[in-house]
């Protein structure tokens, strides 16, 4: 397939499915706002005027991580930019807007038909358009190049399994990959992937991983005391599993039960990766007789229980200040797990399960130094994480490497800046 045939079938896709996306629309409650911004119809974006406009796009939650830390950098390298990031998920928009919304101007992407992204364009007027991991959209990215914009593929990953179904449809991505000026990829193997589907060798580059370029919203001591007041934490014991997905939560509150029997003063902050699974999750805690409150709640009328849902988006990095002890998610089931760094930075010895795939380079990171430890069960978690509290000053030097092997990947973002900063002004 070729870049013509795939313009001729998106045309086709949205004229047959847009009936049934407005229906969708109006039985789940979508906001107008939401669905027009998804038609390439853009309110109150002012042109940039002389200064440059530089358009993010983010997938989901990952990746707005990653946008914020290239954010933070462009702001450092090109203070006048005009930014403006846009998320295909709406749970990556609730995280972009809560975190970024005060500072940039936060939409929802445009579906990759030509009108609709014709007309974006024409809004937005992009003079760099940067992607980050692997949203590749094939209309996008040909007009805004054909409209003068110089394209960047940042922190560029392609899996093994993604590798295979690009190479399916190789000239496809071939025609996609030769819109972008520079793919700055995060290791050799991506690079070298990249090359395999048809990018131009002189563009692709190594960079690292701006995924492990943390940022905080302010002081990090500031922030862990402000949790630690909502939720009237002084100095007792906490587990913190972040992302978990379906499955994991009844494997942890395995674990939960086991280290409470040694573990008095234990609580436990849980944080689903996906919200809608809320009901699920408190429907199994009733049932196992657990006492539980969620993150919400708690904050306005003060935790009342050990076990605490967190049920609100983009928290979850800066509740991790709070941990004694880190279990990150999706690696108990087979989900490829999640950034096991966002607990690292806060100096936090890290739990997880053989399912890390899409984060092997942050595990053999911190496996390098002793501060990551795979389980396979809720018995070897509680168990390893006993062990650790029975020996304090063990714990004190692990938490110690896990924070040092963390700060050691900064500057992944300031590379990739520096190629954006000066690719546009050359």
């Amino acid at each position: 397939m070729h870049y013509g045939l795939y313009r001729l079938l998106s045309r086709l896709v949205f004229a047959t499915a847009f009936p049934c996306f407005l229906i969708y629309c109006i039985f789940t409650g979508k906001q107008w706002a939401e669905l027009s911004e998804r038609l390439g119809f853009y309110k109150k974006i002012e042109p940039a005027g002389k200064n440059p406009r530089i358009w993010l796009h983010a997938a989901s939650v990952g990746e707005v991580q990653v946008a914020r830390a290239l954010i933070a950098e462009i702001k450092k390298q090109i203070p006048h930019a005009s930014l403006v990031l846009s998320t295909m998920t709406e749970q990556g928009q609730l995280v972009a807007r809560k975190q970024l919304g005060n500072k940039i101007r936060c939409i929802y992407a445009p579906l990759d038909s030509p009108g609709i992204v014709k007309r974006a364009l024409q809004t937005i007027r992009p003079s760099a358009y940067i992607c980050l991991e692997t949203e590749l959209w094939p209309n996008i990215l040909r007009q805004a190049r054909q409209n003068g914009a110089k394209l960047f593929l940042l922190n560029a990953r392609l899996s093994e399994k993604s590798f295979t179904r690009y190479s399916k449809v190789r000239g496809l991505a071939q025609d996609v990959l030769a819109n972008f000026s520079t793919i700055s990829a995060i290791l050799p193997d991506d690079a070298d992937r990249y090359k395999k589907i048809g990018a131009p060798p002189g563009k692709v580059v190594v960079n690292g991983n701006a995924k492990y370029e943390i940022t905080t919203t302010g002081d990090n001591q500031v922030i862990s005391e402000q949790y630690r007041r909502q939720l009237k934490i002084s100095d007792q014991t906490i587990l913190v599993a972040g992302s978990t997905h379906t499955g994991e939560e009844e494997i942890l509150l395995k674990t939960y039960q086991n280290l409470k029997k040694v573990i008095k003063n234990l609580i436990w902050l849980v944080a689903p990766r996906h919200l809608e699974r809320l009901p699920e999750i408190e429907s199994a805690f009733v049932a196992d007789n657990i006492g539980y409150q969620l993150l919400s709640n708690a904050k306005q009328q003060g935790r009342r229980e050990d076990v605490v849902i967190i049920d609100t988006m983009g928290d979850l990095a800066e509740i991790y200040s709070l941990a004694s002890y880190v279990f990150c998610g999706g690696s108990l089931v087979d989900r490829g797990g999640h950034n096991l760094m966002e607990a690292a930075i806060w100096g936090k010895p890290v739990f997880y399960g053989p399912s890390m795939r899409d984060f092997l380079d942050a595990k053999d990171l911190l496996e390098s130094v002793n501060a990551g430890f795979m389980v396979n069960s809720a018995g070897e978690l509680s168990n390893a994480i006993i062990e650790m509290y029975n020996r304090p000053e063990e714990y004190e030097q692990i938490a110690q490497r896990a924070r040092q092997i963390a700060l050691a990947q900064q500057g992944s973002a300031r590379r990739q800046i520096k190629i954006v900063t000066r690719t546009i002004y050359s």
